[in-house]
């Protein structure tokens, strides 16, 4: 039963491979003839060397002679020529099929919601891109063409042969059955080892993105050695695979060859036994010999196109696996575009759990209006960012709606809600490109003016302007040629420039030095001016200003009020407010 099912889902996958090719099938047929004539081209020295025997040597005939070398030169010249823009073409169809591949994964991968980017490793699907993809590529370059050119050979060569002696070709045929049995016993073991491999790839793939990610933690914690031996044990977890991978290629190719050699001695044992009776001549047994060894050729080939094709299907399962994952955000069908709001947002006895006997928001509801500042407070865990994360609809309540305006969420467009919505983080993540594309994807289409302006309002203009390239100035991987408290003003510089109605702030001057956190907040106020404001606070000194203050509490919000109403009562607040005054007092006192 499993057997056939996989089988089944092998052959879907093949052909949803196959699909990539559609686009290009004009540029396919002109491959496929050239690979035909060239095919056909090959089995022209074959005949060639029986004239040169029986017509040219016995019979002495000089004016053959001419007419022999003049037909192998030519269809040597014709065969350069027509395998040169066989390889052009196979190459470029293949590498448009992967272009367009890796353009269709791409895109799936924007789509996918942040529930599966917290599910999935980076490094598994960076192998998909790096591994995966290009082993798919055995199947557009020249495999489905040598099929078709190969068995065309195949049967024009065993034409030939009946020609040349058809006795012969009826003790030569019955060999070829046993490439039939030894392609049945190792596609299956083959498609399972090259599966088997890629996996092993992809978890080398994962474990090295993360330790470089982590080389920081690993220098500081002196674990450089560990960190050595524990990736050599992973690098050496393929090895066996990869043994066992090419046992069964060579496996498959020796029993090709044998069997190949084994129908060749038949035939040259009978073949000779003719020749020495007179019954067949010299050159039609030398050309006999040579077509058979033709005919085996392509044959040996189906058993390496097999091992080639089960090796990409291996690959295809986990590229298809990933385009077939479903993100749990998506648009109704008939979602509507959000016009542009005023910026009131409405909870509505909202629930969510990220699993489903873990709840993490309970009976939300809260209405906020235009132009409000709410702080979200709370321990750790409580529920600050997850309540945060569903206003751009990163996540679903389980229970309840979300309203901005009239508006219920889930009925308007993912693209539409969050153009409204700009979002500061704890940590920022620049790209390594330029100051000014940095500050730019906020908005693409932004001008240079529009730009400067977002930087000056961010408080970042003076120091960019200051720099030898200006705008121009690469920022490095992540922002690493950057402070903390720059790379968090260019994040706020691309906030601006998208001019959002919706604002939420992920504590973005926590891990801030004073006179940074000074030129930051300055930023944050101009860039909250007239907007809704969604504060997540670690730190209670920066939501004093705040309209009101949403206390959570293990997922419940226990507490609702402005700083003076809830210091003013007893409660979570006064107690998480007291403790981090005191905390600032005692730090005071020690570094007095």
């Amino acid at each position: 039963m499993g057997s056939n099912s996989d089988n089944t889902n092998a052959w879907q996958n093949f052909i949803r491979a196959l699909k990539y090719l559609r686009p290009y099938w004009h540029i396919e047929i002109l491959a496929l003839i050239c690979a035909i004539i060239t095919s056909f081209l090959g089995l022209v020295r074959p005949w060639v060397n029986k004239l040169m025997v029986d017509d040219v040597i016995i019979d002495k005939n000089a004016r053959m002679l001419a007419v022999a070398c003049g037909i192998a030169v030519s269809a040597s010249v014709l065969n350069a020529i027509f395998s040169t823009l066989r390889g052009y073409l196979f190459t470029y169809i293949g590498e448009k099929a992967i272009i367009d591949m890796r353009d269709n994964l791409f895109s799936h991968l924007q789509t996918l919601s942040m529930s599966f980017f917290n599910k999935e490793k980076t490094g598994k699907l960076m192998s998909i891109f790096t591994n995966d993809v290009p082993a798919m590529r055995e199947l557009y370059t020249s495999t489905l063409v040598d099929f078709i050119t190969d068995t065309l050979r195949f049967f024009v060569t065993i034409g030939f042969m009946l020609y040349l002696d058809w006795k012969l070709t009826l003790i030569a045929l019955p060999t070829l059955p046993f490439f039939g049995v030894a392609l049945a016993l190792f596609a299956r073991p083959v498609r399972r080892v090259s599966r088997q491999v890629q996996e092993k790839r992809s978890i080398i793939s994962e474990n090295l993105q993360e330790s470089i990610s982590g080389t920081r933690e690993v220098k500081a914690f002196t674990q450089e050695k560990s960190e050595i031996s524990r990736m050599k044990d992973i690098f050496s977890q393929i090895l066996g695979f990869r043994l066992k991978q090419s046992i069964l290629h060579s496996s498959s190719g020796g029993i090709a060859e044998l069997t190949a050699v084994s129908g060749v001695m038949l035939v040259l044992w009978f073949g000779g036994l003719k020749a020495i009776r007179g019954d067949i001549q010299m050159g039609v047994l030398i050309a006999f010999i040579n077509y058979q060894g033709t005919l085996f050729a392509p044959i040996a080939r189906y058993m390496q196109l097999s091992n080639r094709i089960q090796g990409a299907m291996g690959a295809a399962e986990r590229v298809f696996g990933f385009l077939d994952t479903r993100p749990e955000i998506q648009d109704k069908p008939h979602a509507e575009e959000l016009p542009p709001i005023s910026g009131g947002v409405t909870f509505k006895d909202v629930c969510f759990a990220y699993e489903a006997d873990n709840q993490v928001l309970t009976d939300i509801s809260l209405k906020v209006s235009p132009g409000e500042m709410i702080a979200l407070v709370g321990p750790s865990g409580s529920g600050k960012t997850t309540m945060a994360n569903l206003i751009p609809r990163f996540f679903d309540p389980i229970v309840g709606d979300i309203h901005m305006d009239n508006y219920n969420l889930k009925d308007v467009k993912v693209e539409s809600l969050r153009k409204q919505i700009g979002m500061v983080f704890q940590e920022s993540f620049l790209f390594a490109a330029s100051i000014k594309d940095n500050i730019r994807f906020g908005k693409p289409d932004a001008s240079d003016e529009e730009v400067i302006e977002a930087a000056k309002a961010a408080n970042i203009h003076d120091f960019i302007t200051q720099l030898p390239e200006g705008y121009e100035t690469e920022v490095g991987e992540r922002g690493v040629k950057l402070s903390g408290g720059q790379k968090q003003r260019i994040s706020i510089a691309r906030t601006i420039i998208r001019n959002p109605r919706i604002l939420i702030l992920d504590e973005a001057t926590s891990a801030l030095d004073s006179e940074s956190e000074m030129l930051v907040q300055e930023a944050l106020e101009k860039l909250m001016e007239s907007r809704t404001t969604f504060v997540i606070a670690h730190r209670l000194s920066t939501v004093l200003k705040a309209d009101r203050i949403v206390v959570l509490d293990n997922g419940v919000m226990v507490q609702l009020g402005s700083h003076m109403e809830l210091i003013n009562q007893e409660g979570l607040y006064k107690k998480l407010y007291e403790a981090q005054i005191g905390g600032m007092l005692r730090d005071n006192n020690r570094n007095g």
